[in-house]
């Protein structure tokens, strides 16, 4: 009895700890009726990379209700149109949302890449507690940006200290720290203290030793990672030739070392902590991918794969694993981002099902006419090629439904199309912005052109100049090979 008894315990203390990781966002607004929609986070502060949570269909009440997991607290976003609106999510909490007023982006702006959505945050309509951390964040912001926006002139031109102080004032007696939660103290604590270093205490040294050392790492809180990217940023980059500069260039270029870094790090006394020097570090080699005469990409890659491979810290060996990501551009050789991706018939296909055969990699939108203009040219060509070249064309629909539509409508386009606007990560692994753009990948799944030209730009010819080349070369290894087998 004992037995069955302590059973149900755990299992009951089991689905306690399960729903505590839970997060449930919902709302019901009948201009999003029909809508998919996709949530995304930022894989970490540093890069902010932007990682996909998941997608929800709203019914057609224009109601939806979605659950994600979730460890910490953290900020969360969603495209809605002409706006960008956030969140912050607690886990186990549940959010009922006030959804802005729908507006649809014009066409111009769907196909401007450059276009910047409007930043918006989400009212929570079930918040009843004055300390929820949406409302407390909003409140900070408004008196925040409000105040130097107001002394902006005496704040960072004057550097008056005295302004300063009176902001900080007003912030505590709106907000009673004992009564607050971590997470808030925390963004409020360092936005402040980034206030102060940008104000009047520009002692990098100094402001490391006091906020950070010997402290916890906030990696979800985008104050935190902010302050210490405003005081590090571009160091290395314009101090290379000083000291501490010339330590962290030694290390990274000749060394290509974390552990190196790290006892160059150890005599001044602000990165006497090893997770702090790697924070740094990061930082640094972040940094050096924007002169790449002073600090060639080789050495640095390097020293950025060995942090992968020796750090404990596992948000470090994420932030190494984006910062390559960020900042490597795809060349000839590298291997090819692969995908999973549906046609119009859902039916799913990934890059590296096409292994064995040249593929031709667009990524396009019906709507752009340049686009229309090249589905016809890659019609014809697609007769001619198709036993060494596989067309895939990416599409950038605004929704599902219209890639299906279009699709359906020109049965003539007989290569493989797949709908990739809700994967917009696919645009950034390739380092493209406009469409419509093209990448050739080899038969071993490798970029042979990363900026392919397009059909109208004589693609066949520069192919056939490939395949040509290509054969020349299997045939001068054959014969070596059997000049080598007469020895």
């Amino acid at each position: 009895m004992k037995f069955i008894v302590f059973v149900l315990l755990n299992v009951l203390l089991s689905s306690f700890s399960l729903a505590q990781d839970t997060t449930t966002i919902y709302a019901c607004d009948i201009e999003y009726a029909n809508k998919r929609i996709d949530v995304y986070k930022y894989s970490d502060y540093f890069t902010k990379i932007e990682e996909k949570v998941g997608s929800f269909s709203v019914d057609s009440t224009g109601c939806f209700t979605f659950s994600f997991p979730l460890k910490t607290t953290q900020e969360i976003f969603m495209y809605l149109g002409m706006y960008k609106v956030f969140l912050f999510v607690e886990p186990g909490m549940a959010y009922e949302l006030a959804m802005p007023p729908f507006e649809e982006k014009t066409l111009v702006e769907e196909l401007d890449p450059y276009f910047v959505p409007q930043d918006l945050s989400f009212g929570v309509k079930n918040n009843v507690d004055p300390h929820e951390i949406n409302l407390l964040i909003l409140s900070f912001n408004a008196i925040y940006e409000s105040f130097v926006n107001m002394n902006f002139q005496y704040i960072y031109a004057l550097r008056d200290k005295r302004i300063v102080d009176v902001l900080e004032n007003q912030i505590d007696s709106a907000f009673d720290a004992h009564e607050i939660d971590t997470f808030f103290n925390t963004y409020k604590n360092y936005q402040l203290y980034n206030l102060r270093f940008m104000a009047y205490q520009r002692d990098r040294m100094a402001m490391t030793r006091r906020h950070f050392l010997d402290k916890p790492f906030y990696y979800y809180n985008p104050a935190y990672i902010n302050f210490f990217q405003n005081m590090w940023k571009n160091y290395i980059v314009y101090n290379h030739m000083k000291d501490m500069g010339k330590e962290i260039k030694v290390s990274i270029i000749y060394g290509k070392s974390p552990t190196m870094f790290k006892e160059a790090m150890e005599k001044y006394m602000p990165f006497r902590n090893d997770t702090l020097k790697e924070l740094f570090l990061l930082q640094c080699l972040d940094d050096c991918f924007k002169d790449s005469e002073t600090f060639p990409r080789a050495p640095v890659l390097q020293t950025l794969d060995s942090l992968i491979l020796m750090t404990r810290v596992p948000e470090h060996a994420l932030i190494a694993q984006n910062i390559k990501k960020k900042r490597t551009i795809l060349a000839q050789g590298d291997i090819a981002p692969d995908f999973v991706l549906y046609n119009q018939d859902s039916i799913a296909y990934s890059l590296s099902q096409f292994a064995g055969k040249y593929v031709y990699l667009n990524f396009c939108r019906s709507e752009n006419y340049a686009c229309i203009q090249d589905y016809k040219i890659m019609q014809k060509m697609n007769e001619k090629t198709k036993r060494e070249l596989q067309i895939v064309t990416l599409c950038y629909e605004k929704d599902f439904e219209t890639f299906r539509n279009f699709k359906r409508k020109n049965p003539q386009y007989k290569w493989v199309f797949l709908y990739a606007g809700d994967h917009p990560e696919i645009k950034d692994y390739y380092k493209f912005k406009t469409t419509p753009s093209y990448v050739l990948v080899d038969k071993q799944g490798k970029i042979e052109l990363h900026d392919a030209p397009t059909p109208m730009d004589n693609f066949q010819e520069k192919f056939a100049n490939i395949l040509i080349t290509k054969r020349k070369q299997e045939l001068e290894l054959k014969r070596k090979k059997r000049l080598y087998q007469t020895w």
